[in-house]
């Protein structure tokens, strides 16, 4: 069995198929924890007795870490207990996960603050689309503990930021970080100050705001050495953005621009090409850019372009 293959609770698969051979291979392999360090549920809607899987799978696995990935598709109308028992007895057990993936669109239910705490977490991906206050608790429950220095790869989706906390906690180690939700620059900029090890970042910002002339970023722009790989989209303006940060390591650049976006930034793309010094080997720009614009950014950056019509367009 491969270690990144999350395991099947289902009767045909390993390890449940294994433990039904016979009493000798039953004895196998309930004694080794490896084959239950990892579950996956993708299905419509989970069952009552999921919960119970979960408890025998952390029970089977010992002190192993464990990774988990739930995937509820399609969406449930209505947040069933069935969800409610299981996501609280995934906080009630925080401390045993090196990998947690949630995606359930739809109602969620109202969830007890948990008491635990995340000490070994590496991978966290959420693509969640609930209301503010679910949101809000749930990044509550997950961020409370401010010493997740084992976290390297974030994903969030579906968030608004007038309704997440500040993530307070270290970023120092995240070196992959995909952000998909209604944020500002400055809180992209925030998020980016405490990521200062990323190499590949990619920003959906849906529903993007700007802010003032004043804004801090735009004079103090974030050295972000490590940074190689950057796809941003749906991002209405881009200006605040490249005044936000430096790079010299970044070695492909991806950009889609929304029909509704402003035209393409082409002076504070420029200035912040001529100010990094950064030599890309690919730039994939899907919006309106001109010849001459091309040409520029060829004779200065070193590489032409590929640019394709933008969305909606």
């Amino acid at each position: 069995m491969s270690k990144e293959q999350y395991c099947s609770p289902h009767p045909a698969h390993a390890p449940l198929l294994l433990a039904a051979v016979c009493a000798h291979w039953r004895s196998i392999a309930t004694s080794t924890r490896d084959l239950w360090s990892s579950l996956n549920f993708q299905k419509s809607s989970l069952a009552e007795d999921d919960t119970e899987l979960l408890l025998l799978w952390l029970k089977r696995s010992g002190s192993r870490p464990f990774s988990l990935r739930l995937v509820l598709e399609p969406a449930q109308s209505q947040p069933s207990a069935s969800l409610t028992a299981f996501l609280s007895t995934v906080f009630d057990h925080l401390t045993r996960f090196t990998s947690l993936v949630i995606c359930v669109e739809g109602s969620c239910p109202v969830l007890a603050e948990s008491k635990s705490q995340i000490l070994i977490l590496q991978e966290l991906s959420l693509d969640v689309e609930w209301d503010d206050l679910t949101v809000t608790q749930l990044l509550c429950n997950l961020f409370r503990s401010s010493a997740m220095k084992s976290l390297t790869y974030v994903n969030f989706r579906g968030f608004r930021s007038d309704s997440s906390p500040r993530l307070d906690h270290d970023w120092t180690n995240v070196t992959r970080l995909y952000l998909a939700y209604e944020m500002s620059v400055m809180e992209c900029g925030w998020i980016l100050s405490q990521c200062r090890r990323v190499c590949e970042a990619r920003f959906e910002l849906v529903g993007y705001w700007g802010e003032s002339s004043t804004d801090p970023l735009v004079f103090a722009p974030m050295p972000l050495k490590y940074l190689r790989q950057l796809e941003i989209s749906s991002l209405e303006d881009l200006s605040p953005l490249f005044n936000a940060f430096n790079s010299h390591s970044l070695h492909a650049m991806r950009i889609s621009l929304p029909r509704s976006a402003d035209p393409w930034p082409h002076i504070p793309f420029i200035d912040w090409i001529q100010r990094t010094g950064c030599r890309l080997q690919e730039l994939r720009i899907c919006g309106p850019v001109t010849e001459e614009e091309c040409a520029e950014i060829a004779l200065i950056a070193g590489i032409y372009p590929t640019v394709s019509v933008a969305p909606g367009m």
